[in-house]
């Protein structure tokens, strides 16, 4: 039996597949067209669905659509939706008739997806035959709340029987919250929070005040505030006051000509920052109170689902669980004893969370899908590496252990490009598709970040053997996603200082050999080499580019940036004479 997810409700469009217990595929559709969050989030683009990403799953699971059981798709264009259309108009005031409009979009392009998966499909035949019959095949539809969806894709693959849900990020119909309970195969919901009180688009206003793209932008927010004090943290407070039982309000206006909608609060914050402007401590300082603000809201809700649901585990998914900051502060005060954060926690994991919810809600398969890792989009032979790099006469070479070989690179001060195994699932690069080099030189982090053209005063991350994590952070816990942001020891911060953020932080992922055997031991070698078992990971890709998925991509990358070296596969590509 097949269950084929799709999201494509706002943006991160994405597609996955489950059979026989287990996860087959999980794609972003960004990876295929190379443009960033795949389309706006807009109810205007069927054109944009994600049929390079279901096409993908379809053809590792070796598959035709009309061999498919059950399509899931994250959104629910129900009644309630059309209920909320009213409210959500008039919040708006004077833009009421755009919002109106723009709601009853949503609803139409949602409730029709199908069809348009249908008529839109791309004149590339080996994709469109599988959309063309959409209409003729026998698989039953089904429509999941977004906001259901993204509870399912954190609890169910995760390692727990019971546990707490959290779901946050800017809308999903006219739900942006979610607290819940997870019982083996149930969730239970226990609160909604409804839009306009939405933390995600508080977060993405401040993004936008301070200069940065609005949905695009707010990791870098999140760096950013650790150069500054919470000074405007009380200002900002009364746009997020907090309300009894877990809940809270939002006030502000959505709409540009306000920005926040209230003139005295604009006055105090001083004027916003024109896009490319020189940063200042004042804008630090506003990102610090944002984030404060952020965090101690999320800790008023888990105070709540605490009490209510007395669990012991914390499931976190919505796009603003990919807050590391946030989610550290989560793991250390919430009461917790362990907080698992899905690694697509943006929209992108709602086509997951669809699947999984048919699956184990409609068809009744017990639990037994645990991701202990996230390596579940497209990969290459080594008979397809070689061929394209000799059809496109780039000279290589073969080495017999690549891993070695790429270790001695970068303690030589090399910038290195891996490109090896299955991508990643979720926006971060977990070994598989990363840009690698030496902590140990701070300068490092200046090269990298001028190579990907990122503002310097973005960290870089660290990837860390399992064995060693205690060592250099002052918690032991496996971290393989990069979902938290911890603490690095004292006397480790100037042997790595170029991962080491300002706040003496790092977004550390720990890399197991039962799940990534190469990669580990490429660390591991170069912990051999220089007694520092981690190394820089960012993910390969460029300015304006999402990770690259296949092989043309990742030499365009290589060409196209300061790197030194990649290794594709087991063959090795250099700039430098003495690396060929």
């Amino acid at each position: 039996m097949y269950v084929l997810g799709i999201n494509s409700a706002y943006h991160e469009t994405s597609s996955c597949i489950l059979s026989d217990d287990s996860i087959l595929a999980c794609v972003e559709e960004e990876r295929f067209t190379g443009i960033r969050h795949a389309r706006p989030p807009s109810p205007y683009g069927s054109w944009l669905l994600p049929f390079n990403a279901i096409n993908y799953c379809l053809e590792t699971a070796n598959c035709r659509m009309s061999e498919i059981d059950h399509i899931a798709y994250s959104f629910q264009p129900n009644s309630r939706l059309l209920g909320s259309i009213s409210r959500i108009a008039c919040s708006l005031i004077r833009c009421s008739s755009v919002a109106l409009e723009h709601e009853l979009a949503y609803w139409y392009f949602n409730r029709r997806i199908f069809r348009f998966l249908r008529e839109n499909a791309p004149s590339d035949h080996r994709i469109r035959r599988n959309f063309l019959t959409i209409g003729e095949h026998s698989f039953k539809t089904h429509f999941v709340a977004h906001h259901l969806c993204h509870a399912a894709s954190a609890f169910y693959p995760s390692p727990y029987d019971t546990a707490a849900i959290l779901s946050l990020d800017g809308i999903g119909e006219s739900c942006s919250s979610m607290m819940a309970l997870g019982q083996d195969t149930k969730i239970q919901v226990l609160k909604e929070i409804d839009y306009p009180h939405s933390l995600g688009f508080f977060y993405e206003e401040i993004t936008k005040f301070l200069g940065f793209r609005r949905g695009h932008d707010e990791y870098k927010v999140m760096a950013l505030a650790a150069l500054g004090t919470p000074k405007y943290y009380d200002k900002l407070r009364q746009l997020v006051p907090l309300k009894p039982n877990g809940r809270y309000e939002v006030r502000i206006s959505f709409y540009p000509e306000l920005l926040f909608g209230q003139q005295e609060l604009l006055n105090a914050l001083g004027p916003p920052r024109l896009w490319d402007a020189t940063l200042t401590e004042r804008h630090a300082d506003i990102a610090a109170s944002a984030q404060k603000v952020l965090e101690e809201t999320i800790l008023h809700m888990l105070q709540w689902l605490k009490k209510q649901t007395q669990a012991d585990n914390l499931c976190l998914a919505g796009g603003v669980a990919l807050n590391c900051v946030m989610n550290e502060r989560i793991r250390q005060e919430a009461g917790f004893d362990h907080v698992w954060v899905q690694p697509a926690a943006n929209d992108a994991g709602t086509s997951l969370g669809a699947a999984l919810w048919i699956w184990h809600q409609m068809l009744k398969h017990p639990r037994g899908i645990t991701m202990d890792h996230a390596y579940y989009g497209p990969e290459f032979t080594d008979k397809e590496i070689e061929q394209t790099l000799t059809t496109s006469k780039i000279p290589f070479r073969h080495c017999s252990d690549i891993a070695s070989a790429c270790a001695e690179l970068i303690a030589k001060g090399q910038i290195i490009g891996w490109f090896q195994g299955r991508m990643e699932w979720g926006p971060r690069a977990l070994g598989n598709r990363s840009i690698l080099g030496d902590p140990r030189n701070l300068e490092m982090k200046t090269k990298i970040n001028q190579l990907k053209s990122r503002e310097q005063f973005r960290p870089l991350a660290p990837s860390i053997v399992t064995e060693a994590i205690a060592q250099y952070f002052e918690s032991s816990e496996p971290s393989p996603f990069m979902a938290f942001a911890r603490k690095v020891r004292s006397e480790r911060i100037q042997e790595i200082p170029a991962v080491v953020h300002a706040d003496g932080t790092a977004r550390v992922q720990t890399v197991s050999q039962d799940f990534n055997p190469l990669f580990h031991r490429l660390i591991s070698r170069f912990g051999d080499l220089t007694g520092t078992p981690l190394v820089i990971n960012t993910s390969l890709n460029y300015e304006g580019k999402p990770i690259v998925a296949n092989i043309k991509q990742a030499i365009d990358c290589f060409f196209n940036t300061g790197l030194d070296s990649i290794a594709l596969g087991p063959f090795l590509i250099s700039k430098h004479e003495d690396a060929q």
